[in-house]
């Protein structure tokens, strides 16, 4: 490392990476003239990290040949899959001629790149036409900052990247890394909520918002973790493995996006309050344009296809944002992006506060619409959502249309873009009675919604489909597959998806799931919160109801029949019972796993005994303490204990071979309960003392280590890590 530092960082920086230390290298041993080539990554084609390699082989080669393979397929195995290109180069500083590309970037995972590569040099040889094959003068890479290996635009939509950029308009600033997520960074659920600010430069409270990027996600969200900024972030300032970043720009309204990740990348409005992580860095306009202009715009199409062309790989730079061209629209147009922009930040916004892990939420979709059956609720609100959705669709179609008049695109140039990217689902040709169904249940909608509505081409389908589409309507939202994802799949515009299944009366049964467990987790946890000290078993106590008769008294005091209460048995996929005991834990921890490689950090822990079941209780962290550990020695496993006990009485004279089992059930159970106690008094001898602000992982590591839950929460790595914090 030493060496390649002291001998290929200057003039050109060659050292970021071996490989292209080697592609230097190579070069000092070739004679004027002299030929190179080479297999290698294609980052050094397009990332800033490579600037100065580009700008060394453009001043002191020729490019003959580049082949760019794409992900996968090049080496005759599945266990290497990188982003590839192969290359020639001739070593001379006054190149002449055009450079040739091949592009086979369409072609992910395909073994058959050979083949391509030969099927098309043919063509080029007998001078068929290709799709595959470009060429231009290497001097024209000069004209893009950074000069990539842009091969494949027309010289007209180059042209575009000699005006304004993002960075003219905008500041575009990488932020924290913490150096200790474990210890500085919380999901806001981990928390006490008055410890968490709304407003820091008046309130100095320890917790603020914390942007980290997330899932692919436009226009609202993935704002769910806090930063521990106590004292203008005094810890976090004396953490060796931290470093802070562009702080005056910190708590300020701005955009945040998420840059890595296979379905490329996503801006968020960020209100005020928040600081944001080099995950999750953000743009913050200049005065000259407004917030939702610049989302809408860097939410386009045309913004996703440039910054696709800047970096092809799965992982945005700041430095490519930078570069992409900006055009300030015109008084009119600005005012329509804006103001779509600005309903759909609204329209996710609030979707979200049907969601138990977002900061807004505020009631379960079982609660907040009405129906005859639980069935008909959940529908009731998957049609609501869908609507939303749909209408933030049509909004981005709009805008697509204006980004592309704003900025004068070629007819040529629009079909390119639209060919990678895919044409916007929203402007795609409707059923006329699903036009006219969704016109109808708008509300108040801006004129130029309704144009585009109103202009939409329609078009028929034949029962077949129809049918098919319909039948899809089941797996709806699981995985990736949302609304949006369901229409691009299909190419089928939302407000078809949207009337078809209001028509269909299909529940998709993974959601229903989701929706129900989630109404279960806030229940339980308002349970909790009005428990004295947070601790319900799952077996009732002397005084003490078991928690699904807890549940269902709940259920019914907000408006719930007997048979609605039974009905979650069905949306679950399992009786209330079962799944309490079995499924809710579990469920929560992976719902809660926004970030996957942060833990899981579940709200309500299950305590047990272990597989008979001897003794098993809910707890709620915000209650959870020391005390609480002695609390359930000498309240409710003593009396857990009594009541086996006395069970067993009753049975000593019994013989049949029910309660053969039963009694060594409770043998079993009685055992299991003596070996959890042990447990708990290591614990206290060992000096456990959770504290609400360590985080669920500190505070549940040494019970998972101990045998105390009914499901793992930490992976064996997480575990270790907490297990021996020193914070």
């Amino acid at each position: 490392k030493k060496f390649v530092e002291a001998n290929y960082k200057k003039p050109y920086n060659f050292s970021t990476n071996l490989y292209v230390t080697f592609i230097k290298r190579c070069f000092e041993l070739l004679n004027e003239n002299g030929l190179y080539a080479s297999i290698q990554p294609m980052t050094f084609m397009y990332i800033k990290t490579f600037e100065d390699v580009r700008k060394f082989l453009l001043s002191n080669s020729k490019i003959e040949i580049i082949s760019d393979l794409g992900l996968g397929g090049v080496f005759m195995t599945n266990y290497v899959v990188v982003y590839a290109a192969s290359s020639i180069y001739r070593k001379t500083e006054k190149p002449k001629g055009e450079s040739l590309f091949f592009n086979f970037q369409a072609y992910h995972g395909k073994l058959n790149k050979e083949e391509l590569f030969l099927n098309a040099y043919k063509n080029l040889i007998n001078g068929i036409h290709d799709k595959h094959i470009y060429t231009l003068p290497q001097e024209k890479f000069k004209i893009i900052e950074g000069w990539p290996f842009i091969y494949w635009i027309s010289d007209g939509f180059r042209e575009k990247f000699k005006g304004d950029n993002l960075e003219t308009v905008s500041d575009v600033k990488v932020g924290i890394n913490s150096g200790s997520n474990e210890q500085f960074v919380r999901f806001w659920w981990e928390l006490n909520s008055n410890d968490i600010s709304k407003e820091y430069d008046l309130d100095k409270k320890k917790w603020v918002g914390y942007a980290k990027g997330g899932p692919f996600n436009k226009w609202y969200g993935n704002l769910w973790l806090q930063l521990n900024w106590l004292n203008d972030g005094y810890e976090l300032r004396n953490c060796d493995k931290a470093i802070l970043r562009n702080e005056e720009f910190y708590l300020k309204e701005g955009i945040t996006y998420s840059a890595s990740g296979s379905k490329g990348v996503s801006f968020r409005y960020l209100p005020k309050n928040f600081i944001f992580d080099v995950g999750g860095s953000c743009i913050f306009p200049k005065n000259d344009v407004s917030i939702n202009t610049l989302l809408a715009i860097v939410n386009s199409t045309l913004s996703f296809y440039v910054a696709d062309c800047l970096n092809p790989t799965v992982n945005t730079q700041v430095g490519d944002l930078k570069r992409i061209p900006f055009v300030i629209p015109l008084k009119e147009d600005e005012d329509d992006i804006s103001n779509l922009a600005g309903i759909n930040i609204e329209s996710k916004k609030h979707l979200c506060s049907f969601r138990v892990f977002e900061i807004n939420f505020g009631q379960s979709p079982l609660l907040a619409f009405q129906g005859a059956t639980l069935k008909d609720r959940v529908l009731a609100y998957l049609n609501y959502e869908n609507a939303q959705l749909t209408h933030v669709l049509i909004n981005e179609a709009i805008i697509n249309e204006l980004i592309f008049e704003v900025y004068e695109l070629s007819n040529a140039d629009r079909e390119q873009v639209e060919s990678k990217m895919g044409k916007s689902i929203g402007s795609l040709p409707v059923l006329i009675e699903a036009k006219e169904a969704f016109l109808a249940q708008l509300e108040n909608p801006l004129a130029i919604v309704t144009e585009q509505i109103q202009n939409l081409s329609t078009t028929t389908f034949d029962e077949q489909q129809i049918r098919e589409i319909k039948e899809g309507f089941v797996t709806l939202y699981q995985s990736n597959n949302d609304l949006e994802e369901f229409c691009i799949r299909h190419q089928i515009n939302p407000i078809n998806v949207w009337y078809w299944f209001k028509e269909a009366n299909i529940v998709p049964q993974a959601r229903a799931a989701e929706i129900a467990m989630e109404f279960l987790a806030d229940a339980i946890r308002t349970l909790l919160q009005q428990d004295e000290d947070g601790i319900i078993p799952l077996v009732g106590l002397p005084g003490e109801d078991a928690l699904s008769q807890r549940l269902e008294k709940h259920c019914l005091n907000n408006g719930f029949t007997s048979a609605q209460y039974m009905a979650l048995d069905t949306l679950l996929g399992h009786t209330i019972n079962e799944y309490l005991e079995h499924y809710f834990f579990d469920d929560l921890g992976n719902l809660l796993n926004l970030f996957r490689h942060l833990p899981k950090t579940p709200f309500i822990w299950h305590l047990s005994s272990g597989h008979y079941q001897g003794f098993e209780a809910y707890i709620l962290i915000y209650k959870w303490n020391r005390d609480s550990l002695f609390k359930l020695k000498s309240q409710y496993i003593s009396q857990r204990v009594q009541n086996l006990e006395y069970r067993q009485i009753q049975l000593q004279d019994v013989n049949t071979a029910q309660a053969q089992n039963e009694k060594e059930q409770i043998r079993n159970q009685v055992k299991e309960i003596e070996t959890f106690t042990k447990k708990i008094d290591e614990l206290i001898a060992e000096g456990y003392n959770p504290k609400l602000d360590d985080g669920v992982g500190k505070n549940i590591a040494p019970l998972q280590k101990k045998g105390m839950l009914r499901a793992e929460v930490l992976k064996a790595t997480q575990l270790q890590k907490y297990l021996n914090a020193d914070w």
